[in-house]
């Protein structure tokens, strides 16, 4: 193992399981101090316990690293200031950003069909997450020069999977980023995303149900386990880089982690545009359009 993150301090959270522990664990092993952010709920964020981040900062120390818990909210602006806090109180600093936390929110499943208060959940959770760890932590990374902020985002940011509200959350963050992205292009702080593909507790939550529909194809049950995603430490190497100086040029790019696939997400530019002349009102008719939008802006042939 290297240490190309001595004397940094990160910020990680959700990271009392799955795919944020394993960020934790690996920053800590690269030489950061880390501090463990976990509200310590279950899968559908319901109840409250320290026993998560208790049980990561107890193996990064057993490691010999530095470590220590936070268990405040990060779905209220206060409980991200004070994750900021704890960092900046403990180590000094608060270097590396890293906006993991998440749970499942069943109210939110039922879509556009949502109730109110599933659906503010749902944003403040995803997307004022990383605006309020954001706003608590950028004005001294700027300061320093130095920083990295690194939101977890999903494929159901590109609308795929017929989940509107969560489409919204996660392309929002991923909108979020690449603003601040441009913003400080030449700050010596970046900004990125990561839609990690990975077992953690809410695929666990339908790993018998995907069993089942596995067994009802007639697929081995020897063979089951090449059907399921891969472990959580998968993800964790590309976040890590990420954070080095070996990133530092690395800015507003989202990046698919699943198992050792890496895939850049491409961002929309301009397409096809046409613009009206000869007509001093500029204004297009309803059948000129009928025309000009196929034909010269998507391209469909006539």
């Amino acid at each position: 193992m290297t240490t190309r993150l001595t004397d940094k301090v990160a910020l990680v959270t959700g990271s009392g399981n799955g795919i944020g522990k394993e960020i934790a664990l690996l920053l800590a092993a690269e030489g950061a101090s880390v501090v463990v952010n976990d509200l310590g709920t279950d899968v559908g964020g319901e109840g409250r316990s320290s026993a998560a981040a208790d049980s990561t900062v107890a193996q990064i120390i057993e490691a010999g690293g530095r470590a220590t818990a936070n268990y405040d909210s990060i779905a209220d602006p206060e409980g991200c200031a004070n994750a900021v806090r704890t960092a900046v109180d403990t180590f000094g600093s608060c270097d590396i950003l890293i906006a993991n936390a998440g749970a499942l929110i069943k109210g939110t499943l039922a879509g556009i069909q949502a109730d109110d208060a599933s659906w503010q959940s749902l944003v403040n959770l995803y997307l004022g997450q990383k605006f309020w760890l954001s706003r608590a932590a950028l004005p001294a990374m700027l300061e320093r020069g130095w920083g990295r902020v690194i939101f977890a985002t999903s494929e159901i940011a590109r609308g795929t999977q017929a989940n509107p509200l969560g489409a919204a959350v996660f392309s929002g963050g991923i909108g979020i980023a690449h603003d601040l992205a441009t913003q400080y292009a030449d700050s010596g702080v970046t900004f990125n995303c990561y839609a990690p593909g990975a077992a953690t507790r809410t695929f666990d939550l339908y790993k018998g149900e995907m069993d089942e529909a596995l067994r009802a194809q007639g697929v081995p049950e020897d063979d089951f386990g090449s059907f399921y995603l891969p472990p959580a430490d998968r993800i964790a190497p590309m976040i890590a880089w990420l954070c080095s100086d070996a990133a530092e040029s690395v800015n507003g790019q989202v990046f698919s982690v699943k198992g050792t696939e890496i895939t850049r997400w491409t961002r929309e530019g301009d397409g096809p545009s046409v613009v009206k002349e000869g007509d001093e009102r500029g204004i297009w008719t309803l059948d000129e359009l009928d025309t000009i939008v196929p034909s010269r802006i998507l391209g469909v042939d006539a």
